[in-house]
């Protein structure tokens, strides 16, 4: 039996390396999970526990009801019976637990609660695990919901004024989502939405600050501040930059057959005061949809610069001078339309000098091909338009007697095919 002493801040894991003996950090976790170390008294199986100065830690190697170490040397007894059955692990991945809540990760596809017992949910595998692993945990209740495409962080209060209490705080608490888009956005910006105010036909405007993290040549993974409550704003700002959260809705593409929503972060206070918080990874499936794209590249100072000064300026046009389309200050070296200097390419076309090529319509000098219409020479093929007959009775008149036609028989036996003169019809 080893006593130890904690004499700062320090993780339950850490004092165990200092001052239990233990040659590696696996040695020491496997003892702590497995039962060996208590905290106070009390038996304490996460290694990431904090620990504050004054704590006494015991590593008892004979501790009973812990899970025995392993024997140096094989045993192939094969008909004796185990002194002790093994630990059923959790039906779903554990991130936080102390003596009044714990956090465990919801897969989608999975109902979180539901009424009906004959439902199988997250939420009773839970329980009926922590009935047979935490026997001391009779009075548990869930806290938050997750829908059932959607995966994340989802707490049991061990106790019923815990549960009461964060239910009704809820909405204060940090929280952190993952969101996998179809579609691009620009790298690291924010997204603007609006929401109904209650008792008022107005609507506020509100922003929503991500970060990118990953894209491809189709899909955009992005990191948000929010949490499920804040999806339906989220999604109308989403629609007005041309993207779709995948997996959420009817319309929307599913490439991963689940939605694009993972709640990665919570931090929580209890009814004392006690800061709670849990994270996660990401997704398996996020990381599979997401392989080969690339991250955003780091701007630098001057492009943070005008990036912040364009968004000024659209907020408040009036302030801002004349920018052009892409955002930036207009350059001065640019000639202006009306009053700018003249340029060698393109003369003017009122006031400019004339050009040898191409005469002007009006005063330029005569070209010897074309005749102008008016005034010009009279050609011999083409006669002007004054001359024209303007009727097409007129015409007919003027026209010489055709020959007489001759009939196919005739024709036949000249030898020669039928001709037609004049117009149609005549």
């Amino acid at each position: 039996m080893i006593n130890m002493k904690v004499s700062a801040n320090m993780t339950l894991l850490e004092v165990c390396m200092s001052q239990g003996g233990f040659p590696t950090n696996t040695r020491a976790r496997k003892a702590i999970k497995g039962g060996f170390v208590t905290v106070n008294g009390e038996v304490n199986r996460i290694p990431s526990t904090a620990l504050e100065p004054g704590t006494a830690v015991t590593y008892n190697p004979q501790a009973e009801g812990a899970a025995s170490p392993r024997p140096s040397v094989v045993d192939f007894d094969l008909g004796a019976a185990p002194k002790q059955p093994k630990s059923t692990p959790p039906p779903f991945e554990v991130v936080y637990e102390d003596d009044y809540l714990l956090a465990y990760i919801k897969p989608a596809g999975w109902v979180f609660a539901s009424p009906n017992p004959k439902v199988k949910t997250s939420y009773t595998r839970m329980k009926d695990w922590m009935s047979q692993a935490r026997p001391d945990c009779f009075d548990v209740h869930f806290v938050n919901r997750i829908e059932k495409e959607s995966s994340g962080i989802c707490f049991i209060a061990k106790d019923l004024q815990w549960r009461v209490h964060l239910q009704k705080h809820w909405g204060t608490y940090e929280q952190g989502l993952y969101v996998v888009v179809e579609g691009h956005l620009p790298a690291d910006d924010e997204i603007f939405a609006f929401q109904d105010v209650e008792g008022s036909k107005k609507r506020d405007r509100v922003s929503f600050p991500y970060r990118t993290m990953r894209a491809t040549t189709t899909h955009t993974m992005l990191k948000f501040q929010v949490g499920f409550d804040d999806i339906p704003a989220l999604l109308s700002g989403l629609r007005r930059a041309q993207c779709m959260i995948i997996g959420k809705g009817e319309l929307a593409p599913d490439p991963i057959g689940r939605s694009g929503l993972h709640l990665y972060q919570v931090t929580v206070q209890g009814p004392e005061g006690e800061l709670v918080e849990a994270k996660s990874r990401v997704p398996r499936e996020f990381l599979n949809l997401m392989k080969g794209g690339k991250g955003p590249r780091a701007r630098s100072a001057a492009e943070l610069a005008a990036d912040k000064r364009r968004k000024s300026e659209a907020r408040d046009p009036k302030s801002g001078g004349r920018d052009d389309r892409r955002g930036g200050p207009r350059d001065d070296n640019r000639p202006r339309r009306a009053d700018g200097p003249r340029t060698e390419g393109r003369p003017h076309r009122a006031d400019g000098p004339r050009t040898e090529g191409r005469p002007h319509r009006a005063d330029g000098p005569r070209t010897e091909g074309r005749p102008h219409r008016a005034d010009g020479p009279r050609t011999e093929g083409r006669p002007q338009r004054e001359d024209r007959n303007s009727s097409p009775r007129k015409a007919r008149d003027n026209k010489p007697p055709q020959r007489e036609k001759k009939s196919n028989a005739e024709s036949k036996e000249g030898g020669m095919a039928p001709r037609r003169f004049g117009p149609k019809g005549e």
